[in-house]
């Protein structure tokens, strides 16, 4: 498990220089309009989204171990790649391929750590793995900000070397045990890959589907923080600063309260938690479009980071208990699908709403959507896992 936290450290790390700056990277350095800065980062995302139904599969065949050091691998030798032409075709495929790679090691990650134990040790495994990420992400918004202005190409340099280290802690210290064959052997070209490969949960199983609707919802709010807002934020405040600052809170933030917090949430269902979280996440987009004033920002990212500590480590652990047996990591994919969905559409539909609509209709918009995936993921469910391993 501490194998895996400090993999998770690291890669979170380098993705804390890049991740906050890529919208300033698109804007400043290679000049693109908001809107088509947002198409862009969408257009890199879908990698992301489509690195996680097959990671599913390739981790319960493969196990989750060699799944995630050979992504973050790829991953990281793509990022250093990215910024070499500097062009924007050539930045969307190495980041688009890097983003893939990330997409593959997410859903091997989470299945690591919910292979074993009780649904309140799940919740304690993943709330660790959470506050490893946020461990890690604090330190690039404040060191990053100035290289973002100045040097950029040392960020991609930066966050490629970290993903290149933590694919070799996980290769030395994650135990070979959880690298064992679990899953049937599917031929690549074979008819069967679309029920292997591809798998997603029956219809029937509205508990999985009410989640990772809710989930993509999430994920649309949440992607607005790394677009639309660092472009908004730019024409409303005169010190950028202040945006390395609020990640840098969030991330302090999540390392001290998630582990004390994870106790907290075994004391009501995981539904109500994330509901809570979401009804949080939405009251932040409101509180953003209600004033652009610092101060009110720094309360709206309080408010998303206090929706983040409920609600970010629940999905996996609720996934988890829902999956057939040998289908745990097909869950995991599944559902981080949907909310990599979110986060592709997010920075699309977001830039096009504020360049139409302004940022009122923006952030309003995305408290509605909040609203809205609070009652989906509040949907009551049945007790017990499916047995049924058809796909759509």
């Amino acid at each position: 498990m501490w194998g895996l936290a400090i993999g998770q450290f690291l890669y979170a790390l380098g993705d804390g220089f890049l991740y906050p700056f890529v919208a300033f990277y698109l804007t400043r350095n290679l000049h693109l309009p908001m809107a088509t800065a947002g198409i862009f980062m969408g257009i890199a995302g879908i990698g992301y989204v489509l690195g996680q139904l097959p990671a599913g599969y390739l981790t319960d065949r493969f196990g989750p171990k060699s799944v995630a050091v050979m992504a973050y691998a790829v991953s990281g030798l793509s990022i250093i790649m990215a910024p070499i032409a500097d062009r924007a075709w050539v930045w969307v495929i190495a980041y688009g391929l890097a983003l893939t790679m990330t997409g593959v090691a997410y859903p091997a990650m989470l299945h690591a750590m919910t292979m074993n134990g009780t649904s309140k040790r799940r919740t304690q495994a993943l709330s660790l793995l959470i506050l490893a990420y946020n461990a890690g992400i604090i330190i690039g918004p404040l060191v990053g900000l100035p290289l973002a202005l100045n040097h950029f190409s040392l960020i991609f340099w930066i966050d490629g070397s970290c993903l290149l280290a933590s694919s070799l802690v996980l290769a030395m210290a994650v135990p070979s045990g959880l690298d064992r064959r679990m899953g049937p052997k599917v031929r690549l070209f074979s008819g069967k890959v679309w029920h292997q490969w591809l798998y997603l949960p029956p219809w029937q199983q509205s508990g999985f589907w009410s989640l990772a609707l809710g989930g993509t919802l999430i994920g649309v709010i949440y992607s607005q923080l790394a677009s639309t807002f660092p472009m908004e934020m730019g024409h409303t405040l005169s010190v950028l600063r202040w945006y390395g600052l609020l990640w840098a809170m969030n991330g302090a933030l999540i390392a001290i309260l998630q582990w004390p917090v994870s106790w907290l949430l075994q004391h009501r269902s995981r539904r109500f938690w994330m509901g809570l979280g979401a009804i949080l996440y939405a009251m932040a987009m409101v509180v953003l479009g209600i004033s652009a004033e610092v101060t009110m920002i720094v309360v709206a990212f309080f408010v998303v980071t206090m929706g983040e500590l409920v609600y970010e480590p629940l999905p996996p652990g609720e996934y988890a208990e829902q999956a057939p047996k040998g289908f745990g990591a097909r869950y995991q994919g599944a559902g981080s699908f949907f909310n990599a969905l979110g986060m592709v559409i997010g920075p699309i539909l977001g830039g096009l709403i504020l360049s139409g609509w302004g940022k009122l209709g923006l952030w309003f918009l995305m408290g509605g959507l909040g609203l809205t995936a609070a009652v989906l993921i509040g949907h009551r469910v049945p007790q017990g896992r499916q047995t049924g391993t058809n796909t759509l």
